[in-house]
C-alpha cells in the first residue's frame, strides 16, 4: 500500500547521529523507496556523512545540532526558520502527501504543525516521549500540544504503555501505538557459547537522567570486581561518564558506532545492561512511560540481559510479561550485584532469556512497523 505522493518525515536527529531517535527513524525510513518518503532533520556536528543507499528516502538537513556543545539551545531556537522553510519549500516542491513529525524535540513538534498548516496538509504527530506531562509548567508547551492534539488527522505513540498513560491522561484522544523496529533479519536461536573470562558486560545508548541513576550502581558493582569488563557503546562525553562512575582503563572501554552496526557489537557480549532511572529531572509519567531503543536491538541481539528499573514502569512490565530479562526492582547495589552472579552461574537461565528475547523481538521488526506506518496514513488520507 503505497501513497500517491511521498510522506515528508520530520525529525531533528536522524542518520548519522547516534541517538535512539535516529535510529528509529532511520531503520524505518529504510523500508519506504525514494518515491514513497523525504526526510528533513538536523546533522549532528562531528558525525561523518550517512552509510545511506540511493534508494532510501532523499536525506535533507535543515541545519546542525550537538549534544554536548554550549549554547546549543539558542542554535535549535535560531535555526527554527530556517528550518521551516526547508520544510515547507520541500514539501511544496515533492508534493508531499502528508506531514510526520517525530517529538522529542519541540522545535521540530511545532515546525511539522506549521508545516501542515501553511500547506493544508494532513498532520500526524509522532510522540517517542511524553511533552506537557514532561515539562507542566511550560506556556509553551501547552500551547503547542493542544493544538498539535486537536490538528492532527492522527497521534502515535511509542508503546502500548504510553498509550495506556494517554489514555488515562487524555480520554477523548484517540492514539495509536506504532513500535520503534529494527530492520535486519533476526538470526534463529542457538545455545549461547561459554562466558569470557572477564565476563563482557555491555551498555548502548545515550546515558542521561533517565537512566544515570541506575547506571551508576552498576557501575559501582562493576568498578569493585575482576571478574568483568564493560564497554559503553555511547556519544556521551568521558568526562560525564565519569560523573556516573566509569572511568577508561583495562576493565572499562568507551566506543562510539554507527546504529548501523550497534547489534553486531551486542552480540560480542555475554550480558547487556539496561539500566531505567528511580531518580530523575524527568516527570514521574515519563520514567513511566518511556520504552529505551536500545532495548530493541538488545532483543534482537539474543543475549542475556539485567535490567535495573522501578517497578511500576512500563518497561518493567514489559520484561516481566515477556520473560526476556533478570529484573532487579531495588536501587541497591547489593542487590544488583546479586542478580549479576545469578546470571553469571546461571547457564540456564541465560539461554531462556536469550530465547525469549529474540521471540519478543519480532514484534519490532521493521518491515511489519512500515506496513502499520502505510495503513494508517492511508486511512488518514481517506478521511479527506
Amino acid at each position: 500500500m503505497v501513497t500517491s505522493r511521498p510522506i515528508l518525515l520530520m525529525s531533528r536527529s536522524v542518520p548519522p547521529a547516534i541517538s535512539g531517535t535516529a535510529s528509529i527513524v532511520g531503520n524505518l525510513a529504510q523500508q519506504f523507496s525514494r518515491d514513497e518518503m523525504v526526510i528533513v532533520g538536523y546533522r549532528e556536528l562531528g558525525r561523518p556523512p550517512a552509510d545511506w543507499s540511493p534508494d532510501y528516502p532523499r536525506l535533507r538537513y535543515a541545519g546542525v545540532f550537538s549534544t554536548h556543545r554550549r549554547g546549543e539551545e539558542w542554535r535549535r531556537r535560531l535555526q527554527i526558520p530556517v528550518l521551516l522553510l526547508v520544510a515547507v519549500w520541500t514539501a511544496i516542491v515533492s508534493r508531499c502527501k502528508v506531514i510526520v513529525v517525530v517529538y522529542p524535540s519541540p522545535y521540530f513538534l511545532l515546525v511539522g504543525y506549521l508545516v501542515s498548516r501553511i500547506t493544508g496538509k494532513p498532520l500526524i504527530a509522532y510522540f517517542h516521549n511524553t511533552f506537557l506531562d514532561n515539562r507542566p509548567n511550560s506556556a509553551f508547551a501547552r500551547w503547542l500540544q493542544q493544538r498539535v492534539f486537536r490538528h492532527a488527522r492522527r497521534v502515535l505513540v511509542m508503546s502500548e504503555g504510553m498509550q495506556q498513560f494517554f489514555r488515562e491522561r487524555y480520554p477523548d484522544l484517540d492514539t495509536i501505538p506504532l513500535q520503534h523496529s529494527f530492520n535486519e533479519p533476526l538470526e534463529p536461536y542457538a545455545p549461547l557459547s561459554s562466558l569470557h573470562n572477564p565476563v563482557r558486560l555491555c551498555f548502548a545508548g545515550s546515558v542521561n537522567t533517565t537512566c544515570a541513576d541506575a547506571l551508576s550502581r552498576m557501575a559501582a558493582v562493576i568498578n569493585r570486581r575482576e571478574d568483568v569488563a564493560v564497554t559503553l557503546f555511547t556519544s556521551n562525553t568521558a568526562d560525564y561518564l565519569a560523573t556516573v562512575g566509569f572511568t577508561e582503563n583495562d576493565r572499562v572501554r568507551f566506543a562510539s558506532v554507527p546504529y548501523t552496526v550497534v547489534r553486531r557489537n551486542l552480540k560480542e557480549a555475554d550480558i547487556l545492561l539496561l539500566p531505567h532511572g528511580f531518580v530523575s529531572k524527568f516527570s514521574d509519567e515519563e520514567i513511566r512511560t518511556i520504552f529505551p531503543t536500545k532495548l530493541i536491538e538488545y532483543l534482537a541481539s539474543g543475549r542475556p540481559i539485567l535490567a535495573h528499573l522501578p517497578a511500576d514502569s512500563f518497561l518493567c512490565d514489559f520484561l516481566r510479561r515477556h520473560e526476556c530479562a533478570l529484573v532487579v526492582n531495588v536501587p541497591a547495589e547489593a542487590a544488583v550485584e546479586e542478580a549479576l552472579d545469578q546470571l553469571i552461574g546461571d547457564e540456564g537461565l541465560r539461554n531462556r532469556l536469550s530465547k525469549n528475547a529474540l521471540a519478543a523481538a519480532q514484534m519490532f521488526y521493521a518491515p511489519i512497523v512500515a506496513d502499520k506506518l502505510r495503513k494508517i496514513i492511508h486511512e488518514s488520507l481517506a478521511d479527506e
